[in-house]
């Protein structure tokens, strides 16, 4: 009992209102840390990291989740245009990215594509990832003289803390002065990817106007991040190493057939049954099996009967047991379990249609608030600030109001129909009903209204053209431009 009291003298007694939070004897051995959210990373960041990796190179099913998120989450890439109401400013700037988008990788073997998509698989492998802004000479002769490098999580040592001051402090790499991230401190070379020795001496600052750090922070207050397979690690391994272990039993069960047996023992035996030992000087001793085939029949002594094995079914519930715990893993990485495993029984359109309307908003976010402001705008400020730093855009009063210049429509991959007829009647309706617009359906395709009209345009007056080089009225034929689609279009 307490030996604390209440203001009326009686003592005070524990109680429990949460079944969660109850003692011994349910929860003895229930462990649940208090730390903070930089604390826990700080000793379990690295080992999820390393865990997380050697889960995406050798687990079937890790694999599959960090691969398929990320294809959801990026598609084929980001069209990205500008939003500037100075519609000269933006068609310069949308006509210089696309140049720019293919000169950002300073190895030269990525796109702005391939780039986001490094990061976002980065991120989800690993937790995090940094950008870097990589400034280069007008000499470079690259369209705008700058440059991107992604660096993994370890670049930024988790372990190093420093007091520099009494307002400034470096919390596991990053640079912080009172609550504002001022600089990222990394190594000059991966401490596991190199010959030369690593150490904290060999850190180099980077300010943090330079840094785009990728994550998705799970707690308040948290600055590092953990990898998105952190909660399914164990489960995933145990559930393999059991998986393995039951394949390899039915493997090397599979090489014994049977067995041979005598129901009798007879007296022309000449060596001993039980231990095939000879009971004479001048007889031979059993044939034993040495090594084991497909196929094999296990020898027993002279006379025997053959009893043929029955087949390897696993047992009962296996099948259940195992789509179970597929089920729990893919809880654990986000990502619905037919996508994770293409285990699609029993499923109907109408199921599938639910539960990747509810696996497509996860990704929304992402797409939206992860790659989309962290990564595809970090990267285009970078690329607009440069143009208009060396005079490849012009911008009056860019450093009074930049936003007014960096606005920008950020469109991911759009995902493909899952019943193309109802969904794209769906969506005609919502215009012609005013609950949604022709602007915005075209966004959702990723795709831009204006430049979609224009090359329809185009089309339709390339058509009447042939059309007429070659003596057809376009409504003897039918298509995309007859004569009655026309009519009704005008």
């Amino acid at each position: 009992m307490s030996g604390l009291i209440d203001i009326h003298g009686n003592p005070l007694r524990a109680t429990v209102n949460y079944e969660g939070a109850t003692k011994s004897p349910r929860s003895v051995n229930w462990s649940a840390s208090s730390d903070g959210p930089n604390r826990a990373l700080k000793t379990a960041g690295a080992s999820l990291r390393n865990r997380a990796r050697a889960g995406y190179r050798n687990s079937l099913l890790l694999r599959s989740a960090i691969n398929k998120n990320t294809t959801n989450e990026v598609g084929k890439g980001f069209t990205i245009m500008s939003l500037c109401k100075d519609d000269d400013f933006s068609k310069s700037a949308n006509d210089l990215w696309k140049i720019v988008s293919t000169e950002l990788d300073p190895w030269g073997g990525l796109n702005f594509g391939g780039i986001v998509n490094l990061a976002v698989k980065s991120r989800r492998m690993s937790g995090e990832c940094f950008i870097v802004r990589l400034p280069r000479p007008i000499s470079s002769k690259l369209t705008v003289p700058v440059q991107v490098e992604l660096y993994e999580a370890d670049m930024c040592p988790v372990s190093f803390y420093k007091r520099l001051s009494a307002n400034r402090v470096i919390k596991q790499g990053i640079e912080f002065s009172g609550k504002h991230k001022v600089a990222y401190w990394f190594y000059r070379v991966h401490p596991n990817d190199d010959d030369d020795k690593v150490s904290l001496n060999r850190l180099y600052r980077v300010p943090a106007r330079d840094v785009i750090h990728h994550y998705h922070p799970n707690r308040p207050g948290q600055i590092r991040s953990e990898p998105e397979t952190s909660a399914a690690l164990l489960k995933d391994r145990t559930f393999s190493e059991y998986d393995d272990a039951e394949l390899t039993r039915k493997k090397e069960r599979s090489a014994f057939t049977g067995f041979l047996y005598r129901e009798q023992f007879g007296e022309d035996w000449e060596f001993d049954p039980q231990t095939g030992i000879p009971l004479f000087d001048d007889s031979a001793p059993a044939e034993t099996v040495q090594q084991v085939r497909s196929g094999t029949i296990l020898r027993g002594v002279a006379g025997e009967k053959l009893d043929l094995f029955d087949g390897d079914d696993t047992g009962q519930g296996y099948k259940d047991f195992v789509r179970w715990q597929g089920l729990q893993i893919s809880a654990g990485l986000d990502i619905p379990y037919p996508l994770l495993t293409g285990d699609w029984e029993g499923l109907n359109d109408r199921l599938v249609r639910a539960f990747l309307n509810e696996y497509r908003r996860g990704i929304s976010f992402d797409q939206t608030n992860l790659s989309g402001f962290q990564v595809v705008f970090g990267i285009w400020r970078w690329v607009i600030n440069a143009a208009i730093t060396t005079g490849k855009l012009d911008a009056a009063n860019y450093e009074q109001n930049p936003h007014y210049y960096l606005a920008l429509d950020i469109r991911p991959d759009a995902f493909k129909h899952l019943h193309p007829v109802q969904d794209i009647d769906a969506r005609n309706k919502a215009v012609s009903n005013n609950i949604s617009n022709a602007e915005s359906e075209a966004a959702e395709y990723g795709r831009d209204l204006d430049d979609n009209m224009r090359r329809n345009a185009k089309a339709r007056k390339r058509w009447e053209q042939i059309c007429k080089e070659e003596g057809i009225e376009p409504g003897n034929l039918a298509g995309l431009f007859s004569a009655q689609e026309t009519t009704g279009a005008e």
